[in-house]
């Protein structure tokens, strides 16, 4: 049943087996998590409370109250004092790569869009020629954006770069970064990553649409051409409610043994 606005709670056509040997709480959690993966449930719609919906599918409010618990932990609906069971925005789930975040949403069928905050040329001091592998008075690039998923804020992204490799504002603000460096013909073969959190600050709260003191993924890149030129470090902080980073672990091969 689809409802007129976010507001209005959303009632979910729940069929109930009792005779079937799935659990009653994943019969109800199911075909919730399928409205919303579909799109079918958008982001900010709200659902019946867990009591009105246990009446209406005669089950108890601990089954109900089971299968919202199991959508909050993965990331589908979110439960707020004062504002009731909601779906949750979209998650960006990253695998570690050479790739744009740009392009990553553009993949996942989001809709991104890019806010340059600042670009700026400058020559390199000592702390950033040794983050850039360059000598000092090397004249570089510091740019500031702020990145957008579906009309909301995702990341707040700070790059340095050498100025030879440095994208123009106008096209950092059409396409990714590394978009940008593959249509320039800069080839990137390896890169490291650090990934850490921090809680939001004032300024991040206000560009992010957070919470000041909200939680943040921070992550540091340096990116590396086929020469072994460094070609870019990036700072980049996002909103960790909504961005989860994914790792491939290997195991070495004499613990296989």
């Amino acid at each position: 049943m689809a409802s007129n606005s976010l507001d209005e709670p959303y009632l979910v056509d729940i069929t109930i087996d009792r005779d079937s040997s799935i659990p009653l709480h994943t019969q109800v959690s199911e075909p919730i998590s399928a409205l919303i993966l579909s799109g079918e449930l958008p982001a900010g719609q709200l659902l019946e409370d867990e009591v009105t919906l246990s009446a209406r599918l005669h089950v108890s409010r601990p089954t109900v109250r089971r299968a919202f618990h199991d959508l909050v932990a993965a990331g589908l609906l979110a439960r707020r004092r004062g504002s009731g069971t909601r779906v949750t925005l979209p998650h960006i789930h990253r695998k570690i790569g050479l790739t744009s975040l740009y392009d990553d949403l553009k993949d996942a069928g989001l809709k991104p869009r890019t806010d340059v905050l600042s670009y700026e040329v400058s020559l390199a001091d000592e702390g950033r020629a040794e983050l850039l592998g360059c000598t000092k008075g090397t004249e570089i690039v510091k740019i500031e954006r702020l990145r957008w998923s579906n009309d909301e804020p995702l990341g707040i992204m700070t790059n340095i770069l050498p100025i030879e490799f440095a994208p123009s504002f106008t096209d950092l603000s059409r396409h990714g970064l590394y978009h940008c460096l593959r249509d320039a013909g800069i080839k990137l073969a390896s890169a490291t990553q650090r990934v850490g959190a921090k809680l939001a600050g004032t300024r991040e709260s206000e560009l992010l649409h957070l919470a000041e003191g909200s939680p943040l993924v921070t992550t540091e890149r340096t990116s590396i051409e086929e020469s072994g030129r460094i070609v870019e470090f990036g700072r980049h902080l996002y909103d960790a409610n909504r961005y989860q980073v994914t790792f491939t672990l290997f195991a070495e091969a004499t613990a296989l043994q």
